[in-house]
């Protein structure tokens, strides 16, 4: 995540609000958010410290700007569940759109309905 400056800490803490950019975007940061995002601080609370026990499945893009590839391996090891799948996009970004993102994850849907519904996904009408 972007280390705010001092000046746009300085127009927060006297508008409630500034803008910065980011990778390709353009966000309002408030201080609300900020004083939010404290509270939620999952991934410093160290290994197994989130209580998801369902399988996982994390795709990441290695050209994201904005969500740096090591979180995602931060959220695996912050998670108590043993079925935790990690994907790395070579090629891939913040979105992941292009045809072989949507190849991967639907692939993941369907390998963690297999383990759970009994129902044929290559079909519209099908379940």
């Amino acid at each position: 995540l972007p280390v705010l400056d001092d000046e746009t800490k300085q127009k927060i803490k006297n508008t409630g609000m500034a803008n910065i950019v980011w990778g390709l975007n353009q966000y309002t940061i408030s201080q609300k958010l900020i004083d939010d995002a404290e509270d939620m601080l999952l991934l410093q609370k160290g290994p197994k410290s989130v209580p998801i026990k369902c399988p996982v499945r994390l795709l990441q893009g290695l050209g994201d700007e904005e969500i740096p590839p090591n979180r995602a391996l931060k959220i695996s090891d912050a998670l108590t569940s043993d079925d935790v799948v990690v994907t790395y996009a070579k090629f891939g970004d913040h979105v992941l759109d292009d045809e072989e993102d949507f190849r991967r994850m639907t692939n993941d849907v369907k390998e963690l309905c297999s383990k759970f519904y009994e129902y044929d996904l290559s079909s519209p009408t099908s379940g």
